[in-house]
């Protein structure tokens, strides 16, 4: 508490003495009233002798002297000695009591004395408390407010709990009072949130302070129509609310049979819920104010999108539709701009539908469409880009048929192509006549030839891991062979028997963490020329 806190109540208690039975003390001839001193400042207030002063303070002990001597007087609060005339002496001098003293301070020596000139006896704080309070209007907010720090610091001081307790209600009292009456300022919110500060400060009880808080908050937060303004609402959460953001467990509570009275008047329905339902408003405020936030945050790029949903679930799980939005709106904005769409983010698009978002057939109908972007733009005369889109229809769609077409197109471009030939001759082709045709199985094989999806052959092993293949096949390959083609790097498996070879091509690519089967097809061994370097 302040010394000007302080003087603000020892000049409240001045007034005490008149309805607590005493009458006004005569002023000494030529001098103002009494200067209001607390009993701690009175050693080192030497400025003071000499001048009248007004103590108020409990009695630790009082001692009757005999003759002339004058009683002593010895307060809670200081070691300075009080001495008053016998036809002073209050008639209560054997119990526990509190006494307004007034004086000289007198210099004696090192120290100081008061020579009392009046005396009142007072009533029990709490009760003169009481009295206080019952005698004001019921808007005087300031003088309670002054009741309330003088009945914080006298029961701070001197341990009482009972008389703590009641001031920090006062200050409750006062503070729900001038909130009341700043509706008629011009920001209200604004004075709100102030009272609600100076309320902490002052020690009001916190469900005051909250409630005022809440209401204050909720204001601002209907009026936020900005990012900023909303991040400036989380900022006046976490400085009045700060468990707010981690208390998930709140979030489970149900508040339903508290909503309505909130929604009306959240600072009257906050302060008379119970503590647990007080919790659950704080987290929901919270809960509201973020996701309107990250509703008007800039969109994460496809790279982070898995990670807004992962860090939404865990520090948002009451508000799962939230994630879900903000992921949707990451892919409608990509559909959006699928035109443009660079490949690694294609990649990372239909990674996101197909794995996390089990959306597998949207990602097949993304992929087969931005190729077929690709290929509308396609030049008739680009071979190399013919070759790359060839490439990447069998990686990304599956799609041997378009990806045989593209092949064609781009021999028929530029034959002289080096990577041309072996793409050709690793899906099974041979050239005739500068023609490639796909090589015939011999009749009886028990594994037919896997090529393009117009002529002939299955899914196979398409789309599975190394580790997938070697399960399906029994064991290791035979032989890898590892191609170049176009930036793009092919490990070849052949399985080998008397008779013929199988072929599983298996793709690395930049997106895809292990390789994956693009082709596989079985050819007689007669028929085949070794390409590439063997292992």
């Amino acid at each position: 508490m302040s010394r000007r806190a302080r003087f603000l109540c020892l000049t409240l208690l001045l007034a005490s003495v008149f309805w607590a039975g005493a009458s006004r003390p005569a002023r000494a001839q030529g001098n103002a009233d009494p200067i209001a001193v607390e009993p701690a400042d009175l050693e080192r207030r030497r400025d003071l002798i000499g001048r009248e002063i007004q103590i108020d303070d409990r009695v630790a002990f009082y001692v009757e002297r005999q003759g002339r001597t004058p009683d002593e007087i010895r307060l809670k609060r200081t070691r300075v000695e009080l001495r008053v005339p016998r036809d002073l002496r209050p008639r209560e001098t054997g119990r526990p009591f509190a006494v307004v003293a007034r004086g000289v301070l007198r210099g004696e020596g090192s120290g100081v004395f008061v020579e009392v000139k009046a005396i009142s006896v007072m009533p029990p704080d709490l009760d003169r408390l009481e009295r206080g309070i019952s005698e004001l209007g019921p808007r005087d907010y300031e003088t309670r407010r002054r009741w309330a720090d003088w009945a914080i610091a006298r029961g701070r001081d001197f341990k009482d709990e009972a008389l703590l307790r009641r001031g920090r209600a006062i200050e409750g009292e006062a503070l729900r009072i001038e909130a009341d009456l700043a509706h008629r300022s011009v920001d209200a919110p604004a004075r709100w949130l102030a009272l609600a500060r100076d309320g902490q400060r002052r020690g009001a009880p916190r469900v005051e302070t909250n409630a005022l808080a809440h209401k204050a908050i909720r204001a601002r937060l209907a009026s936020a129509r900005s990012l900023e303004e909303l991040k400036a609402v989380l900022r006046l959460i976490d400085e009045f609310l700060p468990a707010a953001a981690t208390d998930r467990d709140s979030a489970r509570y149900d508040l339903k049979r508290w909503l309505d009275a909130y929604e009306n008047n959240p600072e009257d329905s906050y302060r008379t819920a119970p503590t647990a339902a007080q919790r659950a408003f704080d987290r929901r405020l919270w809960a509201d104010a973020t996701e309107r936030a990250r509703e008007l945050e800039p969109l994460p790029d496809l790279a982070h999108a898995l990670d807004t949903r992962a860090e939404l679930q865990s520090t948002l799980p009451e508000r799962p539709q939230l994630a879900e939005r903000i992921v949707d709106r990451v892919v409608a904005h990509a559909r959006e701009n699928l035109a443009e769409l660079r490949l690694t983010d294609l990649r990372k698009l239909a990674s996101l539908l197909r794995e996390s978002l089990n959306k597998g057939d949207e990602a097949r109908e993304i992929l087969a469409t931005w190729l077929r972007i690709r290929r509308e733009r396609l030049s008739k005369t680009d071979a190399e880009g013919a070759l790359n889109l060839a490439l990447l229809h069998e990686e990304l769609a599956d799609d041997r048929a378009n990806a045989l077409e593209l092949l064609r197109q781009a021999w028929a471009a530029d034959p002289k192509l080096p990577e041309l030939e072996q793409a050709f001759r690793t899906r099974g082709y041979h050239k005739v006549k500068n023609e490639w045709q796909l090589m015939a199985p011999q009749a009886g094989s028990e594994t037919q030839a896997r090529a393009s999806g117009d002529e002939g052959g299955s899914q196979g092993l398409r789309g599975l891991t190394a580790d997938e293949v070697k399960r399906r096949l029994g064991g290791n390959p035979d032989q890898i062979h590892f191609i170049g083609t176009k930036g793009r790097m092919i490990e070849q498996w052949q399985y080998l028997d008397t008779k013929h070879i199988r072929f599983v091509n298996l793709l690395h690519s930049s997106g895809e963490l292990r390789p994956r089967v693009v082709s596989d097809y079985t050819l007689p061994r007669s028929s085949i020329r070794t390409p590439g370097n063997v292992r």
